[in-house]
């Protein structure tokens, strides 16, 4: 009995050293309640060596029983597991990579693969606009040509029925022969073989009525036309004089001379009254 006795008092000094230093008296609850966990751990640290009659080691088990009740102790900080070490340095996507998932898995990613989307888009819509930019500058251009090709012809157009109507309507008779040629110098087709059959008659009657007569263009205007011919009215004032009359009279006309372009370039190939 002395011998259990002996190895109890010999465990419970074994059990004091394991679990430190004794804990100063501060005045608070946490000393006290530290000092009654370890006294309740030795306490049951001698019955339990008493019921396996001292057969397990009692200085490790009274460590053992030291440690727990050091975690216990009301504001020590808890281990973590030796096992699963956390460092709390790494970013997330080192902890990603660790765990051997793709870094580019995460939000970030979603974000950055959007933007490039939105990048990449922002890039076609740029070059659309260009495209599109480029073909209407293109378009534009091709229009301003296209319309000042038309206006260069149409006043070509113009400005021969003009001298074909003005050819006709002045003429005198000291000067018939030549203001005939200048009439035929504009004519072709239709217009040019019916006045060239009526040369000679008009020539007499124009020396013989002593005719002096002065053409003025009023104003004229395209009626239609394309790449080889135009309709152009003409309207025109003629100043006339004879020997038969004393006072100069006043006429006005109204012309359809039709424009022909051919090899040697526009002629009025045919000339109509318009009432």
């Amino acid at each position: 009995m002395s011998e259990i006795n002996e190895d109890t008092h010999r465990a419970r000094r074994r059990a004091v050293r394991s679990a430190g230093p004794p804990v100063e008296e501060t005045g608070s609850g946490e000393s006290a309640a530290a000092a009654g966990s370890m006294s309740a751990v030795a306490k049951g640290f001698s019955a339990r060596a008493v019921a396996r009659g001292a057969a397990a080691e009692p200085e490790d088990t009274a460590t053992a029983g030291a440690a727990s009740a050091a975690t216990t102790v009301p504001g020590a900080e808890p281990r973590p597991a030796e096992d699963s070490p956390v460092d709390l340095g790494k970013s997330w996507a080192e902890t990603a990579q660790d765990a051997d998932e793709p870094a580019d898995s995460g939000p970030d990613a979603e974000v950055n693969a959007g933007g490039g989307r939105t990048r990449i888009l922002a890039a076609a819509a740029c070059a659309l606009l260009a495209v599109a930019a480029v073909i209407g500058a293109g378009w534009s251009v091709m229009a301003m040509k296209s319309i000042d090709d038309r206006d260069a012809r149409r006043t070509e157009y113009t400005q021969t029925a003009r001298q074909a109507i003005l050819n006709l309507t002045t003429i005198r008779a000291d000067t018939a022969k030549e203001d005939i040629d200048r009439i035929l110098s504009v004519a072709s087709g239709q217009f040019k073989t019916e006045f060239d059959g009526r040369v000679d008659p008009f020539l007499n009657i124009v020396k013989e009525a002593k005719v002096v007569s002065n053409g003025e263009i009023v104003e004229a205007a395209v009626e239609s036309d394309d790449e080889s011919s135009a309709k152009i009215l003409v309207a025109a004032k003629q100043t006339l004089t004879n020997a038969g009359q004393a006072e100069p009279q006043t006429r006005f006309y109204r012309f359809r001379v039709t424009v022909t372009r051919n090899g040697s370039g526009l002629s009025a190939s045919n000339v109509e009254f318009v009432g």
